[in-house]
């Protein structure tokens, strides 16, 4: 049996997530953790799927441990965000796999079949080229400085690059939820975006690279055929 183990603060997404995958991967069993730290160190598992919102310098040293008691452990990012350089700091970083969390049901079963079977997983418009990505558009020519954007919306331009949620957002930048969906509808407009998906590509353009997780793998640990190790 294929034990999963699922890290995530949002407790509705772990308990959908493992009805899920306990219905439809043959033989699995899935454990929550709202994080890394509050799981049992001494268990074993063959797979563990770890939110991007929980990676830290703690929780990489934890993985670590994980893995040093099972070098067979597959591990791999679930992210909000589904940018180019978020995939590639992921897999630079040394995990097996980056799951976009807003993607189809047979999608994310695809993931974790591939990864417990020993493979990398990447989002499938990266395996196919950008030609196969639905909803992005292949180049950004507008500047920030031509979207006529209000100073909050400027504040919440690269968070929205970065993959946040609006209650990522309000939280970060200490104002109501509702204000911030009224900004971030404005912004899409402003972009131009179909929808957010769209909309986070084009920020992440206009931005440069999603900052918050680039930053999160910078002098941390990689796991590798030899084993998890520092990176130079």
């Amino acid at each position: 049996m294929s034990v999963i183990l699922v890290v995530d603060e949002h407790g509705v997404y772990r308990s959908g997530l493992r009805d899920v995958i306990e219905a439809r991967v043959v033989e699995s069993r899935v454990v929550e953790a709202s994080a890394i730290e509050c799981v049992d160190e001494r268990a074993c598992f063959d797979l563990v799927l770890i939110d991007s919102g929980s990676l830290t310098q703690r929780s990489l040293g934890l993985l670590k441990e994980v893995h040093e008691l099972n070098p067979r452990t597959r591990f791999a990012v679930m992210s909000n965000s589904n940018t180019r350089v978020d995939v590639l700091n992921c897999l630079s970083a040394g995990f097996h796999g980056f799951v976009y969390k807003l993607q189809s049901d047979d999608e994310l079963l695809t993931a974790i079949n591939d990864l417990l079977s020993g493979r990398i997983y990447v989002p499938r418009w990266l395996a196919d080229g950008d030609g196969g990505r639905p909803d992005i558009l292949p180049s950004v020519n507008v500047r920030p400085q031509t979207l006529k954007l209000t100073p909050r919306q400027h504040e919440i331009l690269p968070l929205l690059a970065q993959g946040m949620s609006n209650k990522e957002i309000a939280k970060h930048l200490r104002i109501a939820e509702g204000t911030t969906k009224i900004h971030t509808a404005a912004l899409l407009r402003a972009l131009g975006a179909r929808n957010r998906t769209e909309a986070a590509f084009m920020a992440a353009k206009l931005v440069g690279s999603s900052t918050r997780f680039e930053s999160r793998f910078n002098n941390r640990f990689m796991i590798g055929p030899g084993g998890m190790r520092a990176r130079a």
